[in-house]
């Protein structure tokens, strides 16, 4: 008899409905074979690079992707603790240094590509700022693909 309460107890946890949930994906976009996305789960928002985990942040708020003629310097001092933002940015290589220019005509570094890329290659930068500051430079991570 001292034994029927915790059966019960485990057969109604067996038999009852499960209640897991699972991770939503805020933010996914795919170029040339590569991949990055966001999902939120519990307070916790995990950005991933081809399925592999680049960075995790104990934030539950709002994730963009947004082009780079889109993203303001107003949202960027607006988004502490609030929004994640990921930059998209066209650029090409203009000159065998590696330096860009972006399609709205900024300044891009392509130096850490050195080897990959040559002059006149076209490529999609993707940068995570940090979703905790207001600094509209705190990059977290950069991420490009040459098309």
């Amino acid at each position: 008899m001292k034994y029927l309460l915790p059966i019960l107890i485990v057969i109604a946890a067996i038999l009852a409905p499960s209640k897991s949930v699972e991770a939503r994906t805020v933010a996914k976009e795919s170029i040339n074979g590569y991949t990055i996305s966001v999902n939120q789960h519990r307070g916790k928002t995990v950005c991933r690079w081809n399925g592999k985990r680049i960075h995790s942040y104990r934030f539950h708020g709002k994730v963009k992707v947004v082009p780079e003629r889109k993203l303001t310097e107003k949202m960027l001092l607006r988004r502490k603790g609030k929004t994640l933002y990921i930059e998209k940015i066209v650029g090409k290589v203009i000159n065998n240094r590696l330096d860009g220019r972006t399609s709205e005509g900024h300044y891009i570094s392509y130096r850490s590509l050195r080897g990959k890329v040559a002059k006149g290659d076209v490529i999609v930068t993707y940068c995570i700022y940090n979703p905790f500051t207001r600094w509209i430079d705190d990059i977290d991570e950069r991420y490009d693909v040459v098309l």
